[in-house]
């Protein structure tokens, strides 16, 4: 059997009872380390929680030779994965879900909270008034990569007066901020040309969400690329025509200026 176990947001007391279950009869138990950051995670205390040891495992792994070695492990013996937020928000996890059925082995579920359905809960902004989600990653400049299809879904979502959500990109080496984030969205302006982003566009910065000292701030771009949010995991909504409920919440839950929502929601109409 291979589990997919949901870590949550923040620490070891965001896994559910049932998932704390399946840890302690496991044989084996790995931990993704690469598809997201839970801040106040720790190794340590997860092994004390469930009397086994835990084995780490990166992208080298799970999208290499190392994922068949686990699949086999998993033919004989009771083999969980465990993955921060929900288990199947990162495309990688489906990918070895389905491989896993189709070498015929049987898999098992148990859901947690995530980073996207949580930030935007946590926002106020309403979930059916989102569009498609989007990861946005560096630019390389050096080889002429610009993400550009990251724009284009913010267009598409744009002009059909839905908001965007942005997964920011997770490296080894570096953690894309808000900050980052915005450059980003001003460079990929610059190329695409649909004036759709402007140091005046409303977004909503989301960092470390579940977390206690989880911040949530809305503002013009300009405003958000100064403000400190603090350590990643960071994610960046931008908001296109608002519900006067979700305007509302914006100010009172993430501190927007009452002016300047009035000010956006006039220029979307």
């Amino acid at each position: 059997m291979l589990g997919f176990v949901g870590l949550g947001l923040y620490d070891c007391r965001d896994l559910t009872l049932r998932g704390l279950e399946i840890l302690r009869k496991a044989d084996k138990v790995y931990l993704d380390t690469y598809t997201s950051i839970v801040p106040n995670f720790s190794v340590e205390e997860l092994e004390n929680l469930i009397g086994r040891k835990v084995v780490s495992v990166d992208r080298s792994v799970l999208e290499g030779r190392g994922l068949f070695e686990i699949l086999e492990e998993a033919r004989e013996k009771d083999v969980v994965l465990l993955v921060p937020g929900d288990p199947f928000i990162a495309t990688t996890h489906i990918s070895i879900r389905l491989e896993a059925e189709k070498r015929g082995v049987k898999t098992e579920v148990v859901h947690a909270p995530s980073v996207v359905s949580s930030a935007i809960s946590a926002t106020g902004l309403q979930i059916y008034r989102f569009g498609k989600v989007v990861t946005l990653v560096y630019p390389d400049p050096e080889v002429g990569f610009y993400p550009i299809s990251s724009y284009e879904v913010l267009e598409d979502n744009f002009n059909r007066k839905l908001h965007t959500f942005f997964l920011l990109d997770l490296k080894e080496d570096r953690k894309m901020t808000i900050a980052d984030a915005v450059d980003v969205l001003f460079l990929l302006e610059e190329k695409v040309g649909s004036g759709i982003i402007s140091s005046e566009t409303l977004g909503v910065g989301v960092a470390r969400v579940g977390s206690p000292d989880s911040v949530l701030k809305a503002g013009t771009l300009e405003f958000l690329k100064r403000y400190d949010f603090g350590p990643p995991p960071h994610s960046l909504i931008i908001p296109s025509s608002l519900h006067p409920v979700e305007a509302e919440a914006l100010i009172l839950l993430c501190n927007a200026d009452r002016e300047m929502i009035e000010k956006w929601t006039k220029k979307i109409k």
